[in-house]
């Protein structure tokens, strides 16, 4: 367990475990100072997983924002550093209930129209998340997350809990840990990385069937066999048509939501809310206006009659600014540059020679005709150090500084994040020309901004992609400078990577054995650690990432505070402890995903970049 139970940890005590835990996060039934019931849920910040960007926890981002009484609500939240261990912590009011689960099969008296009012204010609840997040999507709906609370006269309310895997949309790898999503809820396109609102209208969908006829439409041991893969059971839903024994008003509703092909379903939550509406005869329903931060009258109806959902962008347009603007911050930043980076030393002359040289002498290089590159693409496995040395390059260069993850551009309104993104530009040249220094802009999981063009149909996603198109055209002469780094290369807008916009892509592998040992020193020099055989230790770490070889010293170090505390004395990180803790420990990079980072790697070197055909002198 990640906290001690009946210990107090910032005012809390944890007095009980709550459902379904990992390496890194812990959910507890708390008591506060007053002796109240709190959910006290509690992240390790040194074990979150690689999806987890730069520290942020969406989960803990999305609930302080949330209105409805459906969520959890917020109290506070917190972090706590101490001798390594870093923890981030958020308090929500206790619900005491059953789970949507227990309840379906419990005494309590229900009918089918009581249940199809609580299903629709979940769809308004789940409409909130979506908007809060810009179109981000929950991804763990299912009767499990659903708690029910029944008063005293009988009326119950549902309450949406495990928002932990809320993400935005996610287009062929997960921005989250799969893990903890429930997978007897997931829509087959989830296999290959694809969330959005339809995956959340397919969990919705399932969760409505079970309501309606007590049982998963695709037989109950989907929801009973906890062994069954993943796989095996999306390929079930594939190639079965759903069981669903309600009336036929009903099934067309449940099996237009859970149609296995996106294109099938409900176009949005709206709509799904529509027809359970519509079955209802419309009769006191909340309205999905109830999440907007403010309550304004609804426009008035000219004498043409606007629809429902013409009067919906109405109101919204009413409500958007008229050019968002980005809140990033760029900064300068203080450090050791490149001497702070274990390893590496290919990558950091390449950029030193082709990047800091030429950005600290411009006008010698100017008599050469020489000219910094435009932008960088580094790109890899995750885990590398693609967004730490982008860091130091800041440092080891004297530029401002800003680190810019895809949530940072996010907006809900049309063309939004387009106009974010002019700003950020606009913004970061008047930094260069008033302090008169670089500015070194830095896009963490650049094929989230830029993805390839025709792969969908989100047009304002395209015009994001023609932006970033025209802003990247030479910004190196306005003293703006662009690094971007991904793990997808393959999923970038092939006309981002051409000279004049990203002048140099570079691939930054796993650590060789020489930077494997410089980081493994570098990580225990400030830690009490025995005479370490280091080669025996970087042979033992073969095919591991850099975070990986930082995160397998980090637990030896945790593991030997514990033992010190319990033994009285410092004990030390030994080898044993060392070689231990890498047998517990899996590469984050698979051999299968290695190899194909490879095949990608030998292609863009022989000059083939996806969809960008070759140009240059014939021999």
């Amino acid at each position: 367990m990640i906290l001690t139970l009946n210990t107090n940890f910032e005012g809390y005590t944890p007095v009980q475990v709550l459902g379904k835990s990992t390496s890194y996060r812990e959910v507890y039934l708390a008591k506060n100072s007053f002796e109240q019931d709190v959910v006290l849920t509690v992240y390790d910040m040194n074990k979150l997983p690689e999806c987890f960007t730069d520290g942020k926890i969406p989960e803990f981002e999305i609930i302080p924002q949330l209105t409805n009484e459906a969520f959890p609500t917020y109290i506070e939240r917190g972090d706590y550093d101490n001798d390594g261990i870093s923890l981030r912590w958020m308090a929500t009011k206790y619900v005491g209930g059953i789970t949507l689960s227990e309840y379906i099969h419990s005494d309590y008296v229900r009918n089918e129209r009581e249940m199809l009012h609580q299903f629709y204010n979940l769809l308004v609840a789940v409409k909130e998340l979506s908007w809060r997040m810009g179109g981000g999507c929950c991804n763990n709906i299912s009767t499990d997350n659903i708690i029910v609370t029944v008063d005293a006269a009988d009326e119950a309310k549902w309450h949406l809990v495990g928002l932990n895997c809320v993400s935005e949309t996610c287009k062929g790898r997960a921005t989250f840990d799969t893990y903890a999503s429930s997978r007897f809820f997931r829509a087959p396109e989830t296999l290959v990385g694809h969330y959005n609102v339809k995956t959340d209208i397919f969990s919705l969908g399932i969760v409505l069937a079970i309501i309606l006829q007590g049982k998963h439409p695709w037989g109950e041991y989907m929801s009973t066999d906890l062994h069954m893969p993943t796989a095996v059971i999306i390929k079930i839903m594939r190639d079965n048509a759903p069981m669903l024994a309600i009336s036929d008003a009903l099934k067309n509703i449940v099996a237009k939501a859970i149609a296995t092909k996106p294109s099938e379903r409900y176009k949005s939550i709206e709509d799904l809310g529509a027809a359970i509406a519509k079955y209802l005869g419309n009769e006191n329903l909340s309205s999905f206006e109830c999440f907007a931060p403010t309550h304004s009258k609804p426009v008035a109806t000219p004498p043409e009659h606007k629809t429902e959902e013409e009067e919906s962008v109405d109101i919204m347009k009413q409500q958007a600014p008229p050019q968002p603007k980005s809140n990033v911050k760029i900064e300068r930043v203080k450090g050791n540059g490149f001497n702070d980076v274990a390893g590496m030393d290919q990558l950091k002359c390449k950029l030193t020679r082709n990047f800091v040289d030429i950005v600290q002498n411009r006008e010698l290089a100017a008599q050469f005709q020489i000219t910094p590159p435009n932008g960088i693409l580094l790109w890899g496995p995750p885990g590398t150090g693609k967004t730490f040395i982008s860091r130091k390059l800041a440092e080891e260069s004297g530029m401002l500084f800003s680190l810019i993850k895809p949530s940072d551009l996010g907006n809900i309104y049309i063309h939004g994040s387009q106009s974010m993104i002019a700003d950020l530009f606009t913004r970061s040249e008047e930094l260069a020309a008033k302090n008169n220094c670089g500015v070194l802009l830095v896009f963490d999981e650049f094929d989230s901004l830029v993805p390839k063009r025709g792969v969908n149909d989100d047009n304002n996603q395209a015009n994001e992609v023609a932006e970033f198109l025209t802003r990247l055209n030479d910004c190196a002469e306005k003293n703006v400078f662009v690094v971007a780094t991904t793990n997808r290369i393959d999923a970038i807008d092939p006309a981002i990577i051409r000279k004049g916009r990203m002048d140099e892509v570079i691939y930054v592998g796993l650590p060789d054995e020489d930077a494997r040992k410089e980081l493994l020193e570098l990580e225990l020099l400030k830690r009490p650690h025995e005479d370490i055989d280091t080669a025996r230790i970087v042979e033992l770490t073969k095919g591991y990432s850099s975070s990986d070889i930082s995160f397998i010293v980090k637990e030896c170090a945790r593991c030997s505070f514990d033992e010190s505390i319990k033994a009285k004395h410092l004990v030390k990180i030994d080898q044993p402890l060392l070689e231990k803790t890498i047998a517990g420990t899996r590469p984050s990079v698979t051999a299968d995903e290695l190899r194909q980072f490879e095949r990608t790697k030998e292609s863009f070197s022989r000059g083939q970049k996806p969809e960008r055909p070759r140009i240059g002198f014939v021999k």
